[in-house]
């Protein structure tokens, strides 16, 4: 009976050990970054697997940067969505550049000025839907970039790839606050407990409601010894064009000629355009408004105070408030803004 049982437990083992078997490599060689961003390979420092099983598992995993190259291996029992973080020594502190892909069993993947990722079909189908998803917002599109945006991750609600859509840069025109709760809290396990988006909701839990249909959210600012509210403009019996913005968002810049022509052609029938420098000098935003020749009137030097309050984490955002100070919409740009106003007040 003994020996019976030594064989067994050995028997397991070996299976168990077959199980978790590497089923994945990660390599590559990041001395091009050599006379870029660092001065020489022994300033890199490490290569990091991030991901939420490594991260429920309490596992760090990590490797060492020798000569510009590195090699680590590992086992997936199902894809996910992860980031490899690269960790440097800059001029002053260490720094970090993020590449992720959708880790499957099977893959090899290989950085050399950019990454190749073989044996993935879900990283494929990321990187193919992200870039049109992009290639629209760039070209204008934004209402169909976020609709192609949304329909992905709903696609996706329950797989690595839903983490993928969700961890996307996009602009705040396609996610409120409020909707982006809304939005985590319908998707399936799999998205909603990843610790990365749990991380993001709690964010979001931190502020108030500020989506279409709720009140203005006041706050005051100090500049030049004068206090600015926002209540200056909003709930005085017009509309409002609020544009939060920055004198070095090239996208921000790209949206105040949108917000001058409907200015100009709105102001003088009911509407009032007001934009709030945010995250910038005060000095910065004085030479853009001359530079832009923005005629209506500023908030300056907000720094964090208005987008915290209304859950901004990226600019340009344009919210139009009705009259009595409702929020009517969120994140207009574009032609989008134009064709509000004509729904307003007609031509």
């Amino acid at each position: 009976m003994k020996r019976h049982f030594i064989t067994i437990i050995i028997a397991l083992a070996a299976s168990s050990a077959q199980a978790q078997q590497d089923n994945y490599t990660i390599s590559g060689d990041l001395s091009p970054m050599v006379g870029i961003l660092v001065k020489d390979t022994t300033d890199i420092d490490s290569v990091f697997v991030v991901n939420d099983a490594n991260h429920r598992a309490g596992i760090e995993q990590k490797c060492a940067v020798e000569d510009g190259k590195f090699f680590l291996t590992g086992h997936v029992d199902k894809p996910q969505y992860t980031e490899m973080k690269i960790t440097w020594l800059g001029t002053e502190k260490m720094d970090t550049a993020y590449l992720e892909f959708i880790l499957e069993a099977g893959c090899d993947i290989v950085y050399k000025n950019g990454l190749t990722v073989k044996g993935s079909p879900m990283t494929d189908m990321y990187l193919k839907q992200r870039g049109e998803i992009w290639n629209l917002a760039n070209n204008g599109k934004d209402d169909e970039a976020r609709s192609l945006y949304l329909e992905q991750i709903r696609e996706h609600r329950d797989d690595a790839l839903g983490v993928a859509f969700m961890r996307m840069l996009r602009s705040p025109a396609w996610l409120t606050v409020t909707s982006e709760k809304k939005l985590i809290e319908s998707l399936g396990d799999e998205v909603k407990y990843d610790f990365r988006i749990q991380r993001r909701l709690n964010h979001l839990r931190a502020f108030q409601p500020s989506d279409e249909g709720d009140m203005f959210l006041d706050f005051a600012v100090e500049y030049d010894g004068k206090t600015t509210r926002l209540s200056d403009y909003v709930g005085r019996g017009q509309y409002v064009l609020v544009d939060f913005w920055a004198s070095w968002c090239g996208p921000c810049r790209q949206e105040i000629p949108n917000l001058i022509a409907a200015y100009n052609k709105y102001n003088d029938r009911g509407l009032q355009v007001v934009g709030i420098a945010a995250w910038d000098k005060a000095e910065a935003t004085l030479k853009a408004i001359a530079e832009e020749q923005m005629p209506y009137p500023q908030i300056i030097n907000s720094d964090h105070v208005a987008t915290d309050l209304y859950g901004i984490d990226a600019i340009p955002e344009i919210i139009l408030f009705a009259p009595d100070g409702k929020i009517v919409s969120r994140g207009l740009r574009g032609e989008g803004i134009g064709r509000k106003m004509k729904e307003i007040f007609g031509e």
